[in-house]
């Protein structure tokens, strides 16, 4: 799983979809694993949100820039954890010039808890799976 979490913080940019009876797909940022949970945030209005309270099944994939692919499955788990809401807030500019602060009511938090990875690439080696 180090191998999956060294991937996620070095292409931080991820695809990630949901669905609400068709499928989703939007650009997201991974923030950081902690205690084997994969840690993204959303704002409470947006689909998204609404769309993982619905059906928590998501997947998401991201691309290094040598096109080695990481595709993993799970479910998002809505944790409101406000220590992790603050590190992410501390950390991440970007995220703080849309929510302000941690205390945002917008500002929400979820997290990847179980589920599979795949990582592949296109020289025909064979691709790694991993479950957590």
């Amino acid at each position: 799983m180090q191998k999956v979490i060294d991937f996620l913080s070095a292409n931080t940019t991820v695809f990630l979809a949901t669905s609400d009876g068709s499928a989703r797909v939007r650009p997201f940022q991974f923030q950081f694993a902690e205690d084997g949970r994969l840690w993204f945030c959303t704002g409470r209005s947006k689909q998204t949100f609404a769309q993982l309270q619905a059906d928590p099944r998501l997947e998401f994939s991201c691309v290094s820039p040598n096109m080695v692919t990481l595709r993993v499955k799970g479910e998002a788990n809505l944790d409101d954890n406000m220590q992790i809401k603050k590190r992410i807030i501390e950390n991440n500019s970007l995220v703080r010039s849309i929510y302000g602060s941690a205390e945002s009511p917008e500002f929400t938090v979820f997290s990847v808890d179980h589920g599979t990875a795949y990582m592949f690439d296109f020289t025909g080696n064979i691709p790694e799976s991993f479950t957590f």
